[in-house]
């Protein structure tokens, strides 16, 4: 599972501990929310409130996450795969 920097609980307990920070930067006019595809199950599910245009986001993710970014209509804008170690910046 994954969660918010800025939202960190012991409800989170079962992120890796060397978690993976993940800064979304939106370059688009549009803003965006980050979600995760459970490996298992395909569901989507929300990890960020909206990033403005402008603006980014951390998270904090795990190694092997397939992250998909969609704009505010549900069309999904991009998706990634979180192949770094420690820290990893993605543009959309």
């Amino acid at each position: 599972s994954t969660a918010s920097l800025d939202n960190l609980s012991d409800a989170d307990s079962n992120i890796d501990e060397d978690g993976v920070v993940a800064t979304f930067f939106n370059t688009l006019d549009r803003n965006v929310r980050v979600f995760k595809t459970h490996p298992m199950t395909g569901e989507q599910i929300q990890l960020s409130h909206n990033i403005s245009p402008g603006r980014n986001g951390r998270l904090l993710v795990n190694h092997d996450d397939v992250l998909v970014a969609y704009d505010r209509l549900g069309n999904a804008v991009k998706k990634f795969r979180v192949a770094a170690e420690e820290s990893v910046d993605f543009e959309i």
